[in-house]
């Protein structure tokens, strides 16, 4: 069976008008060229590139209204190619802050791991749909930062997470020391694994500390 051709320029489709038509209303955009298109007609993945750029600002207002600032930022290193034409018909307040690009149409919850500092401020409130979504976005940069089994578990401006191991008593205590000095305040602490049946044991191992800056302590 014959590809079907993509509607606008003849060569071989790779994306379903109704699809993009989803996308479109999802938007709120009306195109002239897909609102008169079948269904089942075809656009190729040039042709998908050219929508897009059609309605830049479009794309841009509306997934800059519904995700969070992560998400957002995130989105905007993707490199669409109408991210251009969306920056240059922001008003010069709004570009400056935006110099880096954004996701694709009808993509909102598809996002590329980034390690950019967060731009949400510390008053926002997520829901706990967008929390999830946060822990998902941001789990790679976390991890990248993670040490497994160490004195130090983690470590970054708002909170650290010290272990207390078996042999490394010292350790513990000068990492404790140290971010004691630096404003971090013990909120939380997890007693590990249990030790049955030990000699001379009667708590816990591998004992979790939970440290928070002080000035994010309310």
């Amino acid at each position: 069976m014959a590809k079907k051709k993509c509607i606008e320029c003849g060569k071989d489709g790779s994306s379903k008008v109704k699809d993009v038509k989803t996308g479109l209303m999802q938007l709120k955009i009306s195109d002239k060229t897909i609102d008169n298109a079948n269904d089942d007609d075809q656009l190729c993945l040039k042709c998908c590139e050219k929508l897009e750029c059609r309605h830049a600002l479009e794309m841009y207002n509306y997934n800059k209204s519904v995700l969070m600032p992560e998400e957002f930022d995130v989105l905007l290193k993707s490199g669409r190619s109408w991210i251009p034409i969306a920056l240059a018909q922001l008003p010069a307040q709004d570009s400056s802050n935006d110099d880096v690009q954004i996701g694709a149409l009808g993509n909102n919850n598809s996002t590329q791991n980034t390690s950019s500092t967060s731009t949400q401020s510390s008053d926002r409130i997520t829901t706990a749909n967008e929390l999830e979504r946060l822990s998902q976005l941001r789990h790679d940069e976390f991890k990248r930062q993670w040490q497994k089994n160490r004195t130090v578990q983690f470590k970054n401006d708002k909170i650290a997470i010290l272990m207390r191991g078996q042999g490394a008593q010292v350790q513990f205590i000068v990492a404790y020391d140290q971010v004691t000095r630096e404003g971090f305040r013990l909120m939380a602490i997890d007693e590990g694994k249990s030790v049955d049946g030990g000699a001379g044991f009667s708590g816990g191992i591998s004992s979790y500390y939970y440290f928070q800056k002080i000035n994010y302590v309310r």
